[in-house]
């Protein structure tokens, strides 16, 4: 009995241990990275846009947003980087983000100097996370908007 409880101890360290790595899929076919720090962020960065996911799998509407973006990051995959935020996971990033309310996505498409420049919905570039999130469950043509929208200011090096 005593082994049965320490191997099984065992095999919960392990799990946890592994559980938040950075590039973690989060379901099949999924290209969602999930990251631990915004500098990972940045690092993401230097290959293109970087479109943030942010929610729980306590959510409801987060779990029915995840296979919409998980479909567009298969769609616009190596020109795109979609990452996901399990804000229960990661507070210091919800906390970063300002997170309030869930499912929360956000499209970063630069920084400077550690400060992210965000696309806005209807394609204006701000500083201001607050105006450039899209709060609640969002339809896939509005996503796919912005994810051309950021994909055309890289192509044009605005």
């Amino acid at each position: 009995m005593k082994n049965l409880i320490i191997i099984t101890s065992l095999l919960l360290t392990a799990v946890l241990l592994n559980s938040g790595c950075i590039d973690q899929e989060t379901g099949p076919g999924a290209e969602l990275l999930m990251v631990n720090s915004t500098s990972e962020i940045e690092t993401l960065l230097e290959k293109g846009p970087v479109f943030i996911e942010m929610g729980a799998g306590r959510c409801p509407s987060c779990v029915e947003q995840k296979p919409i973006v998980e479909e567009l990051a298969a769609k616009y995959r190596g020109r795109v980087t979609f990452v996901y935020i399990d804000i229960d996971r990661q507070p210091q990033l919800s906390e970063y983000f300002k997170v309030y309310y869930i499912p929360d996505l956000t499209m970063i498409v630069s920084s400077d100097s550690g400060e992210f420049t965000y696309l806005t919905r209807l394609g204006a570039l701000t500083n201001d996370r607050q105006e450039a999130m899209m709060v609640g469950l969002t339809s896939k043509n509005v996503l796919e908007v912005t994810i051309q929208d950021a994909l055309k200011l890289r192509n044009t090096g605005s």
